[in-house]
């Protein structure tokens, strides 16, 4: 029985996922589909079939389930767009096997940028993306990337979070159940990014309008989301499109409530 087991949601970056599997080494890799009409299993992996278009979180519990069927305790969830350094995963799972919890590298752009090493969501629902390392050594954060978080392999995303917010909502519950998610400072990720949804496309604003407003629970935190979305369109350039998705993201969390 594997220690752990890596778990790659993929949609359509075929090529972008060879390189991601040839990061995790000798892990085992389970692979979930969730492209519309499926694709072409590649060697060396377990190749699962996931909903079709069910998004991030639904096809992560597919291979979730896989991989606790395997008899693996721990999970790494991984983007089919990022690649770990080497030695990332082995040290992901020295600090979860120590510490329990939720446990992340810092993420980095293609230029070696920092774009994630923690995320922090205040009182009054504002998200900070944190792009520095605070501190060298293994330390809590609110909330880590879900483009490669290593977790128990019993935990389970949200299925009600279509694109973005269900890695924070998970590290909450993994908060709430009494543990931490810790970042790990000296393991890495290149992540490319926005490569199976554009972060700056209609269907991204309004799912991730929805999102936010589901990881708050709305109330008198929802003028802020709806301000912040907005502020964030007109700082990226005026899009009508856009500005459109916000409303209908909330529309949609309104629905759904």
């Amino acid at each position: 029985m594997p220690e752990l087991v890596v778990v790659i949601p993929t949609h359509s970056q075929r090529e972008l996922l060879k390189l991601a599997i040839a990061a995790c080494g000798p892990w085992p890799v389970v692979v979930v589909d969730d492209s519309s009409a499926g694709m072409a299993p590649l060697d060396g992996v377990r190749w699962m079939r996931g909903p079709g278009n069910g998004g991030f979180a639904r096809a992560v519990n597919v291979g979730l389930q896989v991989a606790a069927g395997m008899g693996a305790r721990a999970a790494l969830v991984l983007n089919d767009d990022a690649v770990p350094a080497p030695e990332c995963i082995q040290r992901l799972l020295e600090v979860w096997t120590r510490r329990g919890g939720a446990v992340g590298p810092v993420i980095e752009n293609g230029l070696g940028q920092v774009t994630s090493a923690g995320i922090e969501l205040s009182v009054w629902g504002r998200l900070r993306e944190q792009n520095q390392v605070r501190e060298p050594d293994v330390h809590a954060v609110g909330a880590l990337s879900g483009a490669c978080l290593l977790v128990g392999t019993t935990w389970r995303f949200d299925p009600d979070f279509r694109h973005g917010m269900e890695d924070i909502a998970l590290c909450r519950r993994i908060r709430a159940a009494g543990g931490h998610a810790w970042l790990v400072p000296d393991a890495r990720c290149r992540h490319v990014g926005g490569a199976t949804v554009d972060r700056t496309s209609p269907d991204a604003q309004r799912a991730a309008v929805a999102g936010h407003l589901r990881l708050v629970d709305g109330g008198i935190r929802t003028p802020v989301v709806l301000g912040l979305s907005v502020a964030q369109v007109m700082r990226d350039g005026p899009s009508p499109e856009r500005l459109q998705a916000v409303l209908q993201g909330w529309r949609d969390w309104r629905a759904a409530k």
